[in-house]
């Protein structure tokens, strides 16, 4: 990965060699008490570490007011106004706020190869706008495990209610909101209502943070049908800005100082999907991985959905690459009717290159 040069720490840190080679030679040469010399080095250098993390700070703030927002703006084909001060103004104001956290952008980027192309994937066959992805981005950060004070949960931060309403499955043993597939199909459903009832991709996404209801309730009272003209909880006067600050950085990300190389994404996860069979009264997380060949972190990595230790009797889809799913037929063919035999292949992860080239999806 390369990184902005700095030429301010590199003499910071040529700086610390300097003292440190010439307290060495003081502590040779000069006469006197070590420990006092000791300590006139340690406070030196404390001196020097303050002196750097002011540097770091500067250039940082530097960086982000150097700058800019290229125009036109466009998000889910809607150009925003930028001559509008309240529209620039919010814009900024998340732009240079998101651009500020360099380390939250840079795992952004590193998880994107993981699960931008099969959002992309359903966003095309859904018929919805590619820049929707953002919107999972903000949410989850790419995490699928992730829950929110208020308990949503997943890629797609869905409510326990909301997740049911759109036949996901929820109960002590699986909880799809936690399954990057599952969840986006939701979403995409969910998605695809809101527009259905506002319209306005503004109003879908304020709709989505504050609640259909509020939405509904506000344009009506307000009498205005422009997200910008509502008063709203801050949250979410907000949170379609931020979505729209998070596209603007992520679809150009060298133009901001993130040079990626092929190695420095986290590895997308190619697998497929099975129906497993447990015919006994239960069986242990343990056992399944162990069936696969895998250890249970790797079995909770390809499955985030599954949160309990154990599946009691019944059929579950889980995930696995192919030659675990091979090795697991070696050891229990179909024929044996074996407990937890695999059978009804879906892919799940493809290789998306020809969807994304006939799309243009980025």
């Amino acid at each position: 990965m390369k990184y902005l040069n700095n030429k301010y720490l590199l003499w910071g840190g040529l700086t610390l060699v300097l003292i440190f080679a010439i307290y060495e030679i003081r502590l040779v040469y000069t006469h006197g008490s070590l420990s006092q010399q000791q300590s006139e080095l340690q406070a030196e250098i404390q001196i020097l570490k303050s002196k750097i993390s002011r540097l770091e700070s500067n250039t940082q703030r530097n960086f982000v007011s150097n700058q800019s927002i290229d125009l036109p703006v466009v998000f889910c084909g809607d150009t925003l106004d930028m001559a509008n001060p309240l529209i620039r103004e919010r814009v900024e104001r998340e732009f240079y706020s998101l651009l500020g956290d360099q380390g939250q952008l840079q795992l952004y980027l590193k998880r994107t190869e993981r699960f931008l192309p099969m959002l992309e994937k359903h966003l095309f066959e859904a018929g919805l706008p590619d820049d929707l992805k953002y919107l999972s981005v903000h949410e989850s950060a790419l995490l699928p495990n992730i829950r929110s004070r208020s308990n949503a949960v997943g890629l797609w931060q869905f409510m326990y209610h909301t997740g049911r309403l759109y036949r996901l499955k929820i109960n002590s043993y699986v909880d799809e909101r936690r399954d990057p597939v599952r969840a986006t199909e939701a979403a995409m459903w969910f998605l695809s209502d809101l527009y259905k009832q506002f319209n306005k991709w503004p109003l879908v996404l304020g709709a989505y943070n504050g609640g259909q209801g509020r939405m509904q309730r506000s344009i009506e009272k307000q009498n205005s049908n422009r997200l910008i003209d509502l008063s709203l909880p801050e949250e979410t006067e907000r949170y379609y800005f931020k979505i729209v600050a998070t596209k603007i950085i992520l679809s150009d990300p060298e133009k901001f100082g993130f040079k990626m190389e092929r190695a420095d994404f986290f590895p997308a996860r190619n697998t497929i999907e099975i129906d497993y069979i447990v015919e006994e009264n239960r069986q242990t997380l343990e056992e399944i991985a162990r069936r696969f060949g895998i250890t249970i972190v790797e079995l909770k990595d390809y499955n985030p959905h599954l949160i309990n230790s154990f599946l009691p009797r019944g059929t579950y889809e889980i995930r696995v690459t192919d030659d675990q799913y091979n090795q697991f037929m070696a050891n229990y063919p179909l024929d044996e009717s074996e407990p937890g035999t695999g059978k009804n292949l879906v892919p799940v992860s493809d290789d998306l290159s020809d969807y994304r080239r006939e799309s243009g999806a980025k």
